[in-house]
């Protein structure tokens, strides 16, 4: 755009006319100022696509936020928002079901031990900065090896499935079922006192009671448990788990089928 000014202006200088022809470097200055806007304006407009496509990235990579670039344009500029964001949304759906499959336990549909080892500590400082209530119950299947070596492996993952069910048809909807692994369950309770957890646990005991002879046609299958409810010196989840876990153990000494509290 600067070229014709720049080579007008030399040439009239060379042959001494500069300030007899100033009329016409000054409307040429004008068309080459008009021009040179009208070209950035241009410029600004063609790269806008690439701009809000970038930050759309910028945005999901710092923190997963999903676009919405305009998608109804059918010229190149139009098609580029389009295919950030199916991209996006795509990739976005995918990380999500990854997710699930690395926190949920395959048989039971509950959360995992590697997902209460994330979770744990996160919950206790959020029910600290709330100073709200937070419970645990720890279950345990009495003689569960004594059951998968009488009626088969088959056999023992249904009554881990109903173990599952029996966890969710019995806790809240705020509550978050765990299979820590083997027989071994959890039930983490934001905002619970020692009582509702305990009632939960006794909802999920007597279910699994009446459920396991009626629907499998096995003997009477019992849960021993435990539970816990957060105290100033903890230090973390692992000393609130581990006060739990001791009540459940001295639930089994105690006899089994039963649940302790403390």
């Amino acid at each position: 755009m600067h070229i014709p000014l720049i080579s007008f202006v030399l040439v009239v200088a060379g042959e001494g006319r500069l300030f007899a022809d100033l009329g016409y470097v000054a409307v040429l200055v004008l068309a080459t100022v008009v021009g040179t806007s009208l070209t950035c304006i241009g410029i600004f407009a063609i790269l806008a696509p690439v701009r809000s496509a970038t930050l759309a990235l910028e945005a999901y990579s710092e923190s997963r936020q999903l676009p919405e670039l305009p998608t109804r344009y059918l010229d190149l500029a139009g098609r580029l928002m389009t295919r950030v964001q199916a991209t996006i949304l795509a990739l976005d759906g995918r990380i999500a079901t990854l997710e699930g499959l690395s926190s949920t336990d395959p048989l039971t549909g509950l959360f995992n031990r590697r997902w209460l080892s994330e979770e744990g500590e996160a919950t206790i400082e959020k029910a600290r900065a709330g100073r709200t209530l937070l419970s645990l119950l720890v279950i345990d299947v009495d003689r569960f090896k004594q059951l998968n070596d009488r009626h088969g492996h088959t056999t023992g993952d249904k009554v881990l499935i109903l173990v599952a069910d029996a966890i969710r048809g019995g806790i809240r909807s705020s509550d978050y079922g765990v299979r820590l692994g083997g027989d071994e369950f959890c039930v983490l309770m934001e905002g619970a006192d020692k009582a509702t957890a305990a009632e939960a646990g006794q909802r999920i005991r007597e279910a699994v009671r009446q459920s396991a002879k009626l629907l499998l046609g096995v003997e009477p299958v019992s849960l021993s448990l435990g539970v816990a409810t957060l105290h100033p010196d903890d230090a973390g989840f692992h000393d609130m788990f581990l006060r739990a876990d001791g009540n459940l153990y001295r639930a089994k000494a105690a006899g089994r089928n039963r649940l302790i509290a403390g």
